[in-house]
C-alpha cells in the first residue's frame, strides 16, 4: 500500500495560459510521459477557470467540493456541483469555471468511457 496526498499543500500552479487561479495535485504519472491515463485533483479558486480548449483524450471531471459551470462542444455553460461528473470526448472543445471555488478529480486517457448502466 502506498498513501498519496492530494491536499492543497501538495498542489502546484502549472505554467499554462489556459489556467487561471487553478492548482493541480497529480495522482498518477502523465500521459505526456507515456502513462496510458492520468488523474489529478484540480482546485479552482474564486473566479478560477480552465479556458476553452479541445480535449486531447477522453476525460471525466468529477466535482468533489464547491460549484462551477462547464461547457462542451455547443459552448453553453451548465452548472455542476458535488456528486456530479462530466465526460468530454477526445477533441471536444470545453471549458470549466467557478465563481466561488471548486475542487474536482479529473481522469483522462485513451479509451476512457463513462459508466453507462
Amino acid at each position: 500500500m502506498e498513501r498519496l496526498s492530494f491536499g492543497a499543500d501538495g498542489a502546484f500552479s502549472p505554467r499554462d495560459d489556459r489556467l487561471e487561479s487553478v492548482t493541480v495535485a497529480p495522482l498518477t504519472g502523465s500521459i505526456s510521459r507515456g502513462a496510458p491515463f492520468q488523474a489529478a485533483v484540480f482546485r479552482l479558486g474564486q473566479g478560477g477557470r480552465v479556458a476553452r480548449h479541445p480535449a486531447d483524450v477522453p476525460q471525466i471531471l468529477a466535482v468533489l467540493e464547491g460549484t462551477g459551470e462547464v461547457s462542451g462542444a455547443a459552448g453553453a455553460f451548465e452548472p455542476v456541483g458535488p456528486g456530479e461528473a462530466i465526460f468530454w470526448e477526445q477533441g471536444e472543445e470545453h471549458e470549466t469555471r467557478s465563481a466561488e471555488g471548486m475542487t474536482a478529480l479529473i481522469v483522462e486517457g485513451h479509451g476512457l468511457e463513462p459508466f453507462r448502466p
